[in-house]
């Protein structure tokens, strides 16, 4: 950001799920107050407005699912910010792939993270420590996503292979009356369109959340999108095998189906016009 007033700008974000919190000092005041004096030690300009509160908030809700994270992010949006701060990871958010996922959406947008107490020190994403610590957070909640996906293939190949039920149905999957499981055409063309808006025209999975929200595209049970959701259903490997169950004759017709799921859109073939009505951050 080339304008000195909004890098120097932060935003905070306080977090408080139970009274425990508050009698083992993670009160609201105490966050507050922590989180200015360390602003004004560094030489960044936090006003009292700035400072979003979650209060009664688990951690582990998705942190652009609670009303003061998609505050934090819509205010992001605005890019009148430099920087976000909060006390530590653990007040962002307690599933480790939400954080991260989370970071990765504020360093996108140009906004540098501290936390305030990160194992007794503090720790920013502008520094290079800083870079290396959340890259290795980063790469373990990247194997932990890789041994939960590994575990589900496994269960859901010993199910398969005994004819059983595997899951419940699931974002662009059906269950039959049969108890077989089959791909929901219509839920497969949505999962298409965000990941070629994320992919194509770089979007962040937390705008995709917001847009698929606000034309009513909803979830499997009728739930909001959260950025989370967005990037969990986009990356869902299970959706590789929807072509075993043969592709619909108008399947194609849309430039953001993926015909091979292993394929870059980008490589994609396209011999329909593009549509015109593309997201960008004007439409927030």
């Amino acid at each position: 950001m080339s304008d000195g007033a909004v890098s120097n700008r932060a935003i905070a974000y306080v977090r408080v799920s139970t009274v425990r919190q508050v009698e083992e000092g993670n009160s609201i005041d105490s966050q507050s107050a922590r989180i200015q004096r360390y602003a004004k030690d560094n030489g960044l300009s936090l006003m009292s407005g700035d400072i979003v509160i979650d209060d009664g908030i688990s951690g582990g809700v998705p942190f652009d699912n609670r009303s003061g994270g998609s505050r934090v992010l819509d205010r992001i949006e605005t890019g009148k910010y430099g920087h976000m701060i909060a006390l530590n990871m653990d007040r962002m958010s307690r599933d480790q792939i939400d954080a991260v996922q989370t970071i990765d959406l504020l360093d996108e947008e140009g906004i540098t993270v501290h936390f305030v107490d990160w194992f007794g020190s503090s720790l920013d994403t502008r520094s290079p420590m800083g870079r290396f610590v959340l890259q290795l957070v980063a790469a373990l909640a990247e194997m932990e996503r890789g041994q939960i996906s590994e575990r589900t293939r496994d269960g859901m190949s010993h199910l398969k292979e005994n004819h059983l039920r595997f899951t419940h149905s699931i974002y662009g999957w059906d269950v039959t009356e049969s108890g077989a499981i089959e791909p929901n055409w219509k839920e497969q063309s949505k999962i298409d369109f965000m990941a070629w808006q994320m992919e194509r025209n770089g979007m962040s999975a937390y705008a995709v959340a917001k847009c698929m929200n606000a034309r009513g595209w909803l979830g499997k049970k009728g739930g909001k999108w959260t950025s989370t959701s967005v990037t969990r259903v986009v990356r869902n490997d299970y959706h590789m095998t929807r072509s075993e169950n043969g592709m619909p004759k108008k399947w194609g017709t849309r430039p953001w189906h993926r015909k091979n799921w292993r394929r870059n859109q980008r490589d994609e073939k396209i011999d329909v016009k593009p549509v015109t009505e593309v997201w960008d951050k004007g439409d927030l």
